[in-house]
């Protein structure tokens, strides 16, 4: 399967009104703010209202582990955190990851693994967790984004926004219409 069937399984399989898309990353690191900028581009290609929407978004900026509180109030079934993650390919490349995949120890620039706060979140409170990890080109401090990230968030929250409209047709006990 590719990206798009992956994450549609995942989002399909979710209960109505139960996936939290969270963006991870600082936009003062070029590439590394690609996971604020989905969110961004996600709120705004489905014009976000959070009364109406089937899923919610969360920028957690570079401190993920620091939103588990407002995570687990919004009491979600899926969890799609989106980050710059080095993965030893081209920049711009995408790969959907469970924690599992990802390191366990050690810390980056500026948080705690993402690992363990996705599996804190899964065994603290109940949600399946998934990484769109997003390879980065660069991620020093007052660098830019470079043209792949950012085509790759284009693309990452086109394909996000086009899956919860389809997640829009199921009904409140998760089956189709």
């Amino acid at each position: 399967m590719d990206l798009a069937e992956d994450l549609a399984s995942e989002v399909l399989q979710a209960r109505a009104d139960t996936v939290l898309v969270v963006g991870v990353g600082d936009e003062e690191h070029g590439d590394d703010g690609v996971g604020p900028l989905v969110v961004q581009l996600v709120e705004k290609a489905v014009g976000q209202d959070s009364s109406s929407c089937a899923f919610k978004t969360l920028d957690a900026g570079r401190a993920p582990e620091l939103e588990t509180w407002r995570i687990r109030e919004l009491d979600p079934d899926l969890v799609l955190f989106i980050d710059a993650v080095d993965f030893g390919c081209a920049a711009g490349d995408v790969a959907l990851l469970k924690p599992e995949q990802l390191r366990a120890s050690g810390f980056d620039t500026h948080r705690a693994p993402l690992r363990l706060t996705m599996q804190y979140v899964e065994s603290e409170l109940g949600a399946k967790c998934r990484l769109i990890a997003i390879q980065p080109r660069d991620v020093r401090l007052g660098s830019e984004m470079c043209a792949e990230v950012r085509s790759a968030a284009e693309s990452v929250a086109s394909l996000i926004a086009d899956i919860f409209k389809l997640q829009d047709l199921k009904t409140p006990d998760g089956s189709e219409l």
